[in-house]
């Protein structure tokens, strides 16, 4: 009988299917900041910092925290489509204006979604590794605020990437939070809210009627 999400467990490849990915994520960000440098314009610096930051946290999670490489379906996906246009979208798209406030929100943003995602990754994984939690679901940490610690995370820290680049101007680069907001809202979270509810089905429903599903005492 073929297991439901089968994709979510298979390591098979592994050394490949990595290689393959961060060769992309290398490739994107050495054109990224190609793009920004020298960076002589007023946004370049934090651009070029949140693009480094973001593949450095990329490469941890995908060689470190993740369980299993990234799929054969994610790589043209992720690493072939979204990420580069993500890239293209804060290089191309900037504006040369910038003002000191908007642009600490911006950071700040950044860096508490950054942080969130990566924190929660990270306790996931030390929560995993213990033998005493095999087979069960995370529900504490971060886990405890919002069923989904890590697109939260990456909703901030892409509105705050957005802000740095086009600054509160309307721009085209705004694409990228409602798209985001939306594909995590509408498709992410309910296959993953099933692939749960089918895995663990003596916790998730508790879990699920007492915590956020996205945004931390608010949905």
């Amino acid at each position: 009988m073929a297991i439901k999400d089968a994709w979510r467990f298979d390591k098979s490849q592994w050394a490949l299917k990595a290689g393959i990915a961060s060769a992309l994520v290398l490739a994107t960000i050495v054109w990224y900041a190609r793009e920004l440098t020298p960076a002589t314009q007023c946004p370049d610096q934090t651009l070029l910092a949140f693009g480094i930051v973001y593949v450095a946290r990329l490469y941890f999670a995908m060689l470190v925290l993740w369980s299993r490489p990234p799929d054969w379906h994610e790589i043209p996906i992720v690493y072939v489509f979204f990420i580069p246009s993500i890239f293209y979208t804060m290089a191309r798209g900037k504006v040369d204006e910038c003002s000191a406030p908007v642009t600490a929100l911006a950071v700040a943003l950044y860096v508490v979604g950054s942080g969130f995602s990566t924190i929660g990754e990270y306790q996931r994984y030390v929560f995993k590794k213990q033998p005493a939690n095999k087979g069960k679901l995370m529900t504490t940490g971060l886990w405890a605020l919002t069923m989904h610690a890590n697109y939260f995370g990456d909703t901030l820290l892409f509105t705050g990437w957005t802000l740095a680049s086009s600054g509160l101007a309307v721009s085209w680069t705004w694409w990228a939070v409602p798209v985001m907001t939306a594909l995590f809202v509408f498709m992410h979270i309910p296959g993953l809210d099933e692939y749960l509810a089918d895995r663990y089905p003596k916790e998730f429903p508790k879990y699920a009627s007492s915590t956020a599903k996205f945004i931390p005492y608010i949905y």
